[in-house]
């Protein structure tokens, strides 16, 4: 991968180049790394197809970048998770664990599940979102560490992730509620 070009000096530079990033970023999420061209993202942002190049050597920089971005909100919303578990006492932390890691692993009611999961798999056709996203998961799982370490749960932010991801996908695959399904299995390995 090559490196990005050099941040823009002016604040209307700026502030074109983040809004391709933003628009790279929900294509990505919601239709994968293929939706991810210069005329789409250019088309997304409002912006000439033409700045897209100038501001991205190649599709693979915007694709890391975009990726990068997708990272940085799951990890803001572990974050805030882990943060309301800080202030909670051990004893709430450990009743309200399994809520605080629904909350910090899944996504909001905003986003649908089955794209969140989709986009995900899709990742794998674009080697730097994996790259993006497998440098995120320290940081996310650190977070998601700090709810179960506070709550007193002696289990490895990596099975709360297998946890939640695999009865996602179980729970969209045979159309069950996917919150209620990751409950279920969050608590039956907390007991």
């Amino acid at each position: 991968m090559t490196k990005p070009l050099a941040k823009p000096k002016s604040l209307k530079a700026q502030i074109t180049r983040t809004s391709l990033v933003l628009a790279a970023a929900a294509l990505l999420r919601e239709r994968g790394p293929e939706a991810v061209t210069y005329r789409k993202v250019a088309e997304w942002a409002g912006a000439a197809s033409s700045s897209v190049g100038y501001y991205f050597e190649s599709v693979t920089d915007l694709l890391y970048e975009a990726g990068c971005y997708n990272i940085e909100l799951w990890i803001a919303r572990a974050e805030k998770v882990a943060q309301a578990a800080d202030a909670l006492s051990s004893e709430e932390c450990r009743e309200r664990v399994v809520d605080l890691l629904v909350e910090a692993c899944l996504p909001d009611d905003t986003v649908s599940m089955s794209a969140h999961y989709a986009q995900l798999i899709a990742a794998s056709e674009a080697p730097v979102v994996t790259e993006a996203y497998r440098k995120g998961r320290e940081a996310l799982d650190a977070a998601v560490n700090r709810i179960l370490v506070h709550a007193g749960v002696p289990l490895a932010p990596s099975v709360v992730g297998a946890l939640v991801d695999g009865g996602a996908v179980k729970a969209i695959s045979e159309g069950y509620d996917v919150r209620e399904v990751v409950r279920d299995l969050l608590e039956a390995a907390i007991g």
